[in-house]
């Protein structure tokens, strides 16, 4: 038993990563009868025992437990339809979205969400064949007021979060921002020095492959706000 691919290694949809029974799939990979293959196009990442695909940049693709950011385009009789930055599309349904009695006779959806809403919202789950349902039901999760939405790399979510969240928290402290990341890689701020926090995780961004980068952007940050007095 033994690996396939190795650290790196280029993979399509379908790709057979490892027969290693000691390991196990994260993000980007699935196991079936023993083996780990590929969910989509990216490169292979072992963390300890566990496998990863981490995508090629480009558009999201959706995986279950993902808190991500998205718009609502579509009301239908019983649910809501969510774009998020992706090849494919949402459905969030009336029992996900809310605890309270929904009498689809008389309320009107869109009293709860409606179209040109941006909503943080979960990936509930994912069939094989890509439809994606949606989930409000988690205390990060709600309907967001105000703010913008600016567009990263997914696979530079990680970096501006960063370890424990350090990244975007000194973010959020110096720019005096709220900030919420999502990993489909569209960031909601809010707050009176959105453009400098904006300009800041598009510099994360930029600068994720580089060293040391934490103490480089809270010294450009400091540079930033001592410019503005």
């Amino acid at each position: 038993m033994s690996r396939v691919k190795e650290e790196d290694d280029l993979v399509t949809p379908g790709d057979m990563i490892t027969d290693a029974d000691a390991l196990s799939a994260t993000s980007g990979a699935y196991e079936e009868n023993n083996k780990i293959y590929s969910k989509h196009l990216g490169t292979v990442h072992f963390n300890g025992q566990e496998v990863e695909v981490r995508p090629m940049s480009g558009r999201y693709m959706p995986e279950e437990g993902d808190t991500i950011i998205g718009e609502v385009t579509r009301v239908s009789y019983s649910r809501w339809t969510v774009e998020f930055n992706s090849a494919y599309e949402g459905s969030l349904n009336i029992a996900d979205a809310t605890d309270e009695y929904v009498d689809l006779d008389e309320d009107d959806l869109s009293d709860f969400f409606e179209v040109g809403d941006a909503v943080v919202i979960k990936v509930k789950s994912v069939t094989d064949g890509m439809d994606v349902d949606l989930s409000m039901k988690d205390k990060r999760c709600r309907k967001l007021e105000g703010g913008r939405v600016i567009g990263i790399a997914p696979s530079k979510v990680p970096r501006v979060i960063g370890k424990k969240g350090t990244m975007v928290k000194q973010i959020n402290e110096k720019t005096n921002c709220n900030i919420i990341v999502g990993q489909n890689g569209q960031v909601w701020i809010s707050g009176d020095k959105a453009n400098l926090a904006a300009r800041a995780v598009k510099k994360v961004e930029r600068e994720a492959h580089t060293e040391n980068l934490t103490d480089r952007i809270s010294e450009w940050l400091e540079e930033e706000l001592e410019g503005e007095k």
